[in-house]
């Protein structure tokens, strides 16, 4: 069984040095497979003809414009039907509800997070390089956090619902398992255990979200937060990296 912090490579590569083929592992990490599946209970099935697509998104698209300028709390199937230019009826054959809809926005931000999330955090830390994948890491994320300004509101909102609840939970649960891939193998390296690996990138996870969790507007808000989060996170990192080289005590005494 592989370990909770245990890395996942990519394919191998090879070469041709002095005649001799070499196969050479890279340490790269593959992306890992998004992780909300048939969480949307009032999603209809996704049509194929051009046509019906396009009316699909110029619904998500007049909830989403709607819900920027109304608030989300104000809107109704009525008035994202008017919007689109379509008839109410129509709205209703490709969602259930309004809040069908701004749970398809919702997936569509989580699925780009996510895309986000892997390529940040693609190769595993050392000792020589984690300060840079972890400020990395920060930029990126407050860029697309800062991107995703528009959707902010809906974002909150789904994440309100019982059902946005559970998709945050399976988010943040995968945000973390990710974390263990990426930064884990530098603590286990460091004595720890998987389960005290899954608590310090647990920690690491939530104090970085807590950062983004109002959301980031303007440029001087993104360099503020991003400031913050990797102050607090690098100092997270260093404590753990200072008590694992510290002899451990066993029954009061050091050892």
């Amino acid at each position: 069984m592989r370990r909770a912090c245990d890395t996942k490579i990519m394919k191998s590569s090879t070469r041709v040095t002095k005649g001799k083929i070499v196969v050479e592992l890279s340490t790269q990490r593959t992306p890992d497979a998004f992780p909300l599946k048939d969480w949307i209970p009032g999603r209809r099935r996704v049509p194929t003809q051009e046509r019906s697509q396009r009316t699909r998104r110029q619904i998500l698209s007049a909830a989403e414009a709607l819900a920027k300028n109304e608030g989300v709390g104000n809107i109704t199937m009525q008035m994202i039907a008017a919007k689109s230019k379509i008839a109410a009826g129509t709205a209703y054959q490709f969602f259930d509800d309004r809040d069908a809809i701004f749970a398809e926005i919702y997936e569509e931000w989580a699925v780009t997070f996510w895309a986000t999330l892997n390529k940040a955090t693609a190769t595993p830390w050392t000792d020589a390089t984690w300060r840079s994948e972890l400020r990395g890491l920060i930029t990126q994320m407050g860029k697309f956090y800062l991107a995703s300004s528009a959707r902010w509101d809906i974002i909150r909102y789904v994440e309100s619902t019982k059902q946005g609840r559970g998709a945050m939970r399976t988010l943040l649960d995968a945000n973390i398992s990710r974390f263990c891939a990426w930064a884990g193998p530098l603590f286990r390296a460091r004595g720890y255990s998987a389960a005290e690996c899954k608590a310090i990138c647990g920690l690491l996870v939530r104090t970085i979200r807590g950062h983004w969790v109002y959301g980031v507007y303007t440029a001087q808000e993104l360099r503020e937060l991003s400031k913050t989060a990797e102050d607090g996170t690098t100092a997270i990192v260093e404590v753990k990296l200072t008590r694992a080289s510290r002899p451990r005590a066993v029954s009061g005494k050091s050892v």
